[in-house]
C-alpha cells in the first residue's frame, strides 16, 4: 500500500500502509480494505505533533500590515506589527532559510532582543530562542542557526524550533584559555563545515580569527593580529576565503582585509590610499564586495565616494552612486544595488547604468536612531530593512516596482 501524508493542526503525519485516511484535530482514522479502525500509534503521533504546535506561542498577529509610500507609489509591508522592537539582522549576514521559508531576525522578549522567526506565508512570529546570543549565524543552505550562549555553541533547525519540535544541540565550548571575548561575530565556510569566529585573545592588545569544525568540534586558529576583528563574513560562494575589518568604530587606515582559512595570503582589500573612509563592506556574490566611502571633508567631497564595488581579484572599483550613502547590499542576480542615507530613506541603484532612485523614505521616527541595515530578499523582489516610522522599530519589506515606475532624481 502507498504511505500517505495528512496534516492535523498543521502537523504533518504520515500514515504506512493505509489506502486512505480522514483527520479531524483529535482523531485519526484510518480505512482499511476491511473495515475503520482506530490507529493507537498514529493517533499518539498526530496527538504529540499536534500539542507540540499548540505549545509554541504566537508573538505576531499573524496579520502583515501594508501602505503606500507617499513618494513613491511603493508598496510596503510590515512583516512585525505588534512588536515593541524589531531589527533586521546585520546585512552582511544570511537572514531566510531555504525558500524563504523563516525569516531570522532579533526582536524584544522579556526585556531583551533575542531570535526570532517569521513563517513567511502566515505572518505568524515565534522566538527560537528565549534568551540573548553572543554571537550568531545561520546556514542559509540547511536552515540550521548557530549561537553562542555563555562560551557554549549551539544550532538548532529553524523550522523545527519554530514548531516546538526541537531543542538546541550543544555543539562546542569556546575555548576560553584563548578566547578572552568575542569579537567579530560568526561566520560559517560556504561549505558549511567550518564556523569562523574573530576573538579578543589580549585585552586590547591581540585578537585573532579561529574556526571550529562542524565534524570534529575542534578549534583551530586562522591567524593571529594586532588590531581589532570586526565583521567577519566567509566568501558565500568561495570556500576557505574570509573577509573582515579592522574595527574602529570609526574610521580605520585599512578598512577591509582579506584571509584564507589557512592563515596564509594576509592582505588588504582595496588599499586606501587617499585617507578615505571605508564602511560597511559586504560580499556581493563571490567575485565582488560592496561598500561605502564617506565624505567626510570638502577634499573628499572632491574624491570618489559613495557607494562602490571592487573585484576579488584586482580590486578595481566600480562607483555605483555618489552621495552620502551609509549602508549597501547588492542582489542576488547582480541587477541592483541599494543604500540608505542618515535620513534613513532607501535608495535603488540599477547595476547596469548606476542609475540611482528613491524607493522609500521617511523611515526614521522621533526619538530613534535606527539603522536600515536594508538588503534585499534571495528571490531578488524586495528589500528588508527596520523602520522606526510608526513610533516602534518594526521590519518592513519593500516590494521592487517596475523601474520606470519610479521617480527620477530632480536634477
Amino acid at each position: 500500500m502507498k504511505d500517505e501524508e495528512h496534516e492535523v493542526r498543521g502537523a504533518r503525519c504520515v500514515v504506512r500502509g493505509a489506502k486512505r485516511s480522514i483527520a479531524n484535530p483529535r482523531f485519526l482514522f484510518i480505512l482499511h480494505p476491511s473495515s475503520f479502525i482506530l490507529h493507537p500509534l498514529s493517533i499518539a503521533l498526530c496527538m504529540l505533533l499536534a500539542n507540540a504546535l499548540a505549545a509554541a506561542a504566537d508573538e505576531g498577529v499573524g496579520k502583515v500590515e501594508s501602505y503606500r509610500d507617499e513618494r513613491t507609489g511603493v508598496k510596503i509591508r510590515n512583516l512585525t506589527p505588534g512588536l515593541a522592537k524589531a531589527n533586521t539582522i546585520y546585512q552582511t549576514h544570511p537572514m531566510w532559510t531555504p525558500n524563504m521559508e523563516h525569516l531570522i531576525f532579533e526582536a524584544e522578549k522579556n526585556g531583551a532582543m533575542v531570535p526570532h522567526a517569521l513563517l513567511l506565508k502566515t505572518g505568524h512570529i515565534r522566538a527560537i530562542v528565549d534568551t540573548p546570543v553572543t554571537a550568531s549565524v545561520l546556514d542559509r543552505k540547511t536552515g540550521r542557526f548557530y549561537y553562542v550562549q555563555d562560551n557554549e555553541v549551539y544550532a538548532i533547525n529553524v523550522g523545527l524550533a519554530f514548531r516546538n519540535m526541537a531543542k538546541p544541540r550543544r555543539v562546542a565550548s569556546i575555548p576560553t584559555d584563548v578566547v578572552k571575548k568575542i569579537d567579530g561575530g560568526l561566520s560559517l565556510d560556504s561549505k558549511g563545515d567550518r564556523l569562523y569566529m574573530g576573538a579578543e585573545t589580549e585585552k586590547d592588545k591581540r585578537w585573532a580569527i579561529l574556526f571550529l569544525d562542524l565534524e570534529s568540534d575542534v578549534w583551530e586558529k586562522v591567524i593571529d593580529l594586532d588590531f581589532r576583528v570586526g565583521h567577519i563574513q566567509a566568501n558565500p560562494s568561495i570556500a576557505r576565503v574570509i573577509m573582515f575589518c579592522h574595527e574602529t568604530g570609526g574610521d580605520a587606515p585599512q578598512r577591509i582585509w582579506m584571509v584564507n582559512a589557512n592563515g596564509k595570503g594576509l592582505r588588504p582589500f582595496f588599499e586606501e590610499k587617499n585617507n578615505e573612509w571605508i564602511t560597511h563592506e559586504v560580499w556581493w556574490g563571490g567575485m565582488r564586495v560592496l561598500f561605502t566611502i564617506w565624505p567626510y571633508d570638502d577634499a573628499h567631497k572632491k574624491l570618489m565616494h559613495g557607494i562602490v564595488s571592487a573585484d576579488v581579484a584586482m580590486a578595481r572599483p566600480t562607483l555605483h552612486a555618489q552621495y552620502p550613502a551609509w549602508h549597501t547590499h547588492g542582489s542576488p542576480d547582480g541587477k541592483w544595488v541599494l543604500g540608505d542615507d542618515f535620513d534613513r530613506n532607501i535608495w535603488l541603484i540599477k547595476a547596469d547604468t548606476n542609475e540611482r532612485r528613491l524607493l522609500t523614505q521617511g523611515h526614521l521616527g522621533k526619538g530613534f536612531d535606527t539603522h536600515p541595515h536594508a538588503s534585499f530578499t534571495p528571490d531578488n523582489k524586495a528589500v528588508i530593512f527596520t523602520s522606526s516610522r510608526s513610533g516602534a522599530e518594526n521590519i518592513l519589506m519593500a516590494e521592487l516596482p517596475e523601474w520606470d515606475a519610479l521617480p527620477p532624481i530632480e536634477k
